[in-house]
This record gives structure tokens, sequence and C-alpha cells, in this order.
């Protein structure tokens, strides 16, 4: 298992979300070959998982949006 802080250089679409939802953190972790990406910000963590980490992106995104609506 690998453990990565994602940042704007390594995921460009990162600064619109961090500005956004006020979003302090992201990482993206790696276990076998599943890909995970986490937002944390002052109301928790939000994961999304997939087989590569534009798809974990994605749903990460989805499940976070959801809690604000």
């Amino acid at each position: 298992m690998s453990i990565h802080i994602l940042t704007t250089n390594d995921f460009p679409k990162i600064a619109k979300i961090k500005k956004e939802f006020n979003v302090f953190r992201v990482l993206h972790i790696e276990k076998g070959n599943l890909k995970i990406v986490e937002f944390f910000n002052k109301d928790g963590a939000f994961r999304g998982f997939g087989r590569d980490t534009k798809a974990a992106y994605k749903k990460a995104k989805k499940v976070l949006k959801k809690h604000y609506k």
C-alpha cells in the first residue's frame, strides 16, 4: 500500500475542488490494482474507489457534491 498527497502539479483539476469545497488535503492511495482518492475538509473525509486514479477522482467528487446538496 502506498500513500501520496496529490497536489495541483500532479492532478490539475484539484485546484477547482479545493476552492469550491474548501478541501485542504487530497490523498492518493494505491493498494494492489485498486486506486483510492480521498478529499479532506472541515466536514470529514470523502472517498472514491476505482481501477485508475481518474475513475477514483470522479467518484470521490460525486460523493463530495452529493454531501453538500
